[in-house]
């Protein structure tokens, strides 16, 4: 699996609470506070997958759970396509959003995504 880091405006290291999901119309919300105890919101639009994944399984024992990487050439997004979920055309992305102090990922794929 090729993955590129993403440097968001906050990080997700040492989340102080656990992070809050919400998936609602297929939109996917990441509430949690951030190291320096601010509210930080990660906001995914047009969610058709998402998951909690240990980092301990085998997808992504080889990354860094206090960072964001962005999967190339996702087979994850080839699979969706393949099965009509959705379509090359809307250019989705395939995200693990890494939380340490719970030692999981978020995998996420969207097509639009904002962060407050």
């Amino acid at each position: 699996m090729e993955v590129a880091s993403i440097n968001l405006k906050s990080s997700t290291a040492d989340c102080e609470d656990n992070p809050k999901v919400e998936w609602n119309k297929f939109d996917l919300s990441i509430s949690y506070k951030n190291w320096s105890n601010e509210n930080v919101t990660l906001k995914f639009f047009d969610v058709p997958h998402f998951k909690m994944v240990s980092s301990d399984e085998n997808t992504v024992s080889t990354l860094s759970d206090d960072c964001v990487y962005e999967v190339k050439n996702s087979e994850l997004i080839a699979s969706l396509i393949k099965c009509g979920e959705i379509t090359k055309e809307e250019e989705f992305k395939h995200w693990f959003v890494g939380f340490n102090e719970i030692g999981s990922f978020i995998e996420v794929v969207f097509r639009g995504f904002d962060e407050k």
